[in-house]
């Protein structure tokens, strides 16, 4: 027979929450922090794909939902911790030996970038993801589109690069390829003619923006990550996939050629300068580089000091190039001469780690989509230093933290489903 009376169970008393516990829990049940970081995080996309005015504020934001959700349900791992503490050291060990201040500074504030996936993972996934951000990406299409036609140039050094995105110069390549990769992998993944028309028609709308960009580096990427998606998505029938698009290339490029053949022939001289050493930019960069490997060979344990590569703090000895001299127009250089070894190989632990785990959940349509942005970040880290300018890494890192907490998610769910 069960024991009357509401508090006791089983025969024994159970004890009363204190007033300030009821208050207490009754403040957590009022922030459902789980709702707040879905909605946060699908209009922070294209919000500051339009403005980067939330640049800091994005970091804020996750910080407070981050504590407001360990607070309330208790702190979730991820498998990114050590190795982010790692990158973090790796560069921080820059420090020894230039003793500048700034170094610390510096390292602190891309740590606040690449920790976003660890504090992101905390949450319940979002449901239906793939079709809200099928949603958002369609937005910006239409945006970027709308945009290149009312403002195609921007101002300054590289008044000769067309944008789509308010302040973000050619970064806005980068929104652009994010994208054209979401979409090709849904083209491919997702049944139903719906999103196939949808995926396809976005391909095209994405590609059109790639191309108005003229940014080289998301020119190679697209020749090297197209087939590598086609290849690993289609396996066996890679070559009628491969065949397919090649089909719809040239299709493409013949319409755009009746289209806008002065747009053509750019388009083909860019892609064309991509090995040609006596393109102006690319001999500027061979000049950078190789500084960097020189300032590399002098320090190269752990470097100058991070983000002390610059004409603030190196004599670069070329006055012809020494106007585009900010940094190395390459990453993997960049941290070379400003971290050394211990740095690059802490930076590419946490990257190769992040590579990992998305590469293990590429069964799912959002862990593919994260692998394939992520090598193709890193080819357009080859031409740019984006850690250097932290504009677009953000976004970027905004994308993989809802990625990390998305696979992992779903993960967690599957094993509390078996159990």
């Amino acid at each position: 027979m069960a024991v009357r009376g509401k508090g006791r169970a089983a025969g024994r008393e159970v004890p009363k929450q204190s007033a300030g516990n009821e208050a207490l829990q009754a403040l957590k049940r009022l922030f459902d922090v789980d709702f707040i970081y879905e909605w946060a995080t699908l209009l922070l996309i294209p919000a500051y794909a339009i403005s980067t005015v939330f640049r800091s504020q994005i970091i804020v934001i996750y910080a407070i939902l981050f504590v407001l959700k360990v607070w309330k349900d208790g702190y979730r791992k991820c498998g990114l911790e050590l190795v982010f503490v790692i990158a973090i050291l790796g560069l921080a060990a820059s420090y020894i030996g230039s003793w500048q201040s700034e170094v610390l500074k510096n390292v602190f504030q891309v740590a606040k970038i690449i920790c976003l996936p660890i504090l992101m993972s905390q949450y319940r996934p979002v449901r239906g993801l793939e079709g809200k951000l099928a949603i958002v990406f369609t937005g910006l299409a239409v945006y970027g589109v709308a945009r290149m036609q009312l403002a195609p140039l921007v101002t300054g050094y590289a008044m000769d690069r067309p944008y789509c995105f308010s302040d973000f110069f050619m970064h806005s390549s980068v929104i652009a390829f994010s994208g054209y990769l979401f979409f090709l992998v849904m083209l491919i993944r997702r049944e139903g003619w719906k999103w196939k028309a949808l995926s396809a028609l976005n391909v095209i709308l994405f590609t059109y923006l790639i191309v108005l960009h003229n940014v080289r580096a998301s020119y190679l990427a697209f020749m090297v990550i197209t087939p590598l998606v086609l290849l690993l998505e289609f396996r066996r029938q890679a070559l009628i996939g491969i065949g397919s698009l090649c089909l719809c290339a040239v299709v493409l490029t013949l319409g755009l050629h009746m289209l806008r053949p002065e747009l053509a022939g750019n388009t083909v001289a860019r892609v064309r300068s991509i090995v040609d050493t006596g393109h102006g930019s690319n001999q500027g960069r061979l000049v950078i580089w190789k500084k960097a490997l020189q300032v590399f060979a002098g320090d190269p344990v752990n470097g100058i000091g991070y983000r002390c590569f610059n004409r603030r703090h190196v004599v670069l000895g070329n006055t012809e190039r020494e106007p585009d001299f900010w940094h190395a127009h390459n990453e993997f250089l960049q941290l070379l001469a400003e971290t050394g070894l211990v740095g690059v190989v802490a930076w590419l632990a946490f990257k190769l780690r992040l590579l990992l785990l998305f590469f293990r959940e590429r069964r799912q349509a959002i862990g593919a989509f994260m692998m394939y942005l992520l090598l193709a970040f890193e080819i357009h880290n080859i031409f740019e230093c984006y850690i250097y300018e932290r504009i677009i890494y953000i976004y970027i890192f905004v994308l993989f933290g809802l990625g990390v907490n998305q696979v992992l998610g779903t993960r967690r769910a599957e094993q509390e489903a078996v159990r």
